[in-house]
């Protein structure tokens, strides 16, 4: 009996040790990072009062309504819009952009006559003088682009997956304004709560009136996609729910209604969610699904903790990089966005505009880097934002005199390299702030702002 149990305990201790993830064998890791480094729980147990609740329901909701009205944000609330605008002006704005430096596309150098097929959809779009905008919502995950275009617009010719003018990402069922159509119909002109730029038009529906809108945005019965990326399953019956991808901080209605069959299943062990679709006529409709419990989701917003800011940070660990949310991924402040997401905290969309909104925001001109190392150090909480010209990442802590972020990063210089070479992780990676930029000076040197989510 007891050589029974000892092989017992030996197979659990095999099966705990295989099911834990492996990174010094398995991955590379930037210098200076260990791999007990690369979990969440690293940091956790080395933060205090991780787990103290930083702001309300309550004060996140206040503190939303402030962005939105602090200018440089650029963070709207879309139902407080002028509906009226002029069609004939903002076309004749849109069409008359700059060609831009030399672009390639899959290598090849974009001609001038490109841009004005460009321009020529823009400026043949059906417009007037008095138009109303349209209210609608996100079906597909997509991107919204300065020009109505679909290729990859890449600023190197050997970089073909870089999308040089892709403005940000656009989530799930996110609520959008259409001012116009582009002349091929192609495209549509819209705004986000945060930005503004040209949408694939089959990845918008359009509510029938601003009421149908108002009520689905407001829905009080919510999931949040809290996993880096959670899939509706494979299903024959309905192509716009099959597979459908949804990224972090995604927001769904739950149905009302949990019971019954689903495209045949019945909803047991499962959530019932109200998914954005599309019917013939490009009018917003909403379709019941299915999200397995066993899916990374909350029913409503995440407690806005350090430890779950932490905890949601690493889901995303080596994940790639994609500008603008190009390639279904995120860039540095997308990333960051996401995250910040999972708690109901509608944050701006680059690093400048998170810089104005009105939260702690310490700029840092003037500090030498000790001084920045000695604030680290002592009064930055984990989850904090910090900045330099560029790029953004989240701070971690300090390990050893090292300071150490988790972020969405494209490009830098390892920090035992002497010749400066510029490297492309173009991943979620941990590194310690003695990493490089390209002119040598660290990213610690170079950080000049620390932002805190804070009231």
């Amino acid at each position: 009996m007891r050589k029974i149990v000892t092989k017992l305990a030996a197979l659990a201790l095999c099966i705990s040790i295989c099911a834990m993830p492996v990174y010094a064998a398995d991955t590379g890791l930037a210098s200076h990072v260990t791999p007990e480094m690369c979990s969440a729980q690293y940091w956790i147990d080395r933060t205090p009062n991780a787990y103290d609740v930083v702001m309300t329901a309550e004060e996140i909701a206040s503190l939303n309504q402030r962005i939105a009205n602090t200018e440089g944000t650029h963070v709207k609330d879309l139902s407080s819009v002028d509906p009226v605008f002029d069609g004939v002006k903002l076309a004749g704005e849109l069409a008359s952009f700059k060609t831009p430096s030399a672009h390639y596309i899959a290598g090849q150098l974009v001609p001038d006559w490109y841009y004005d097929i460009l321009r020529y959809n823009i400026s043949s779009a059906s417009v007037s003088e008095k138009m109303y905008v349209k209210y609608g919502f996100v079906v597909n995950q997509t991107v919204m682009k300065s020009y109505p275009y679909r290729e990859y617009l890449s600023d190197a010719a050997s970089d073909v997956e870089w999308d040089d003018m892709a403005n940000a990402g656009l989530n799930v069922n996110e609520p959008v304004l259409v001012y116009f159509y582009s002349g091929d119909g192609g495209f549509a002109y819209a705004e986000s709560s945060f930005c503004t730029g040209w949408v694939p038009a089959e990845d918008i529906a359009i509510c029938r009136d601003k009421s149908q809108w108002e009520k689905v945005r407001n829905a009080q019965d919510i999931l949040v996609v809290t996993g880096e990326k959670v899939y509706l399953e494979a299903g024959l019956t309905d192509p716009d729910l099959s597979e459908k991808m949804m990224m972090m901080g995604t927001v769904l209605p739950l149905a009302p209604d949990k019971d019954g069959k689903i495209t045949g299943r019945l909803s047991w062990n499962n959530y019932v969610v109200l998914m954005p679709a599309r019917d013939e006529n490009g009018y917003f409709v909403q379709k019941r699904a299915l999200i397995p419990a066993n899916r990374d989701v909350h029913v409503g917003y995440l407690p806005y903790t350090t430890a779950n800011v932490l905890t949601q940070a690493f889901k995303a660990l080596g994940n790639r990089y994609g500008w603008g949310g190009s390639l279904y991924a995120s860039d540095c402040s997308g990333y960051v966005q996401n995250i910040y997401r999972c708690f109901g905290l509608k944050i701006a969309r680059n690093t400048t505009w998170q810089g104005a909104m009105p939260v702690a925001v310490a700029s840092l001109d003037g500090l030498n880097t000790d001084q920045k190392a000695a604030l680290l150090a002592c009064d930055v909480p984990a989850g904090s934002i910090l900045q330099f010209r560029g790029h953004e990442m989240l701070y971690l802590g300090c390990v050893d005199g090292k300071y150490y972020t988790i972020n969405d990063v494209s490009s830098l210089v390892d920090p035992e390299d002497a010749s400066l070479e510029v490297i492309r992780p173009r991943s979620v990676v941990v590194n310690d702030m003695s990493t490089k930029r390209g002119s040598g000076v660290t990213w610690l040197e170079a950080m000049d702002k620390i932002i805190m989510i804070r009231q």
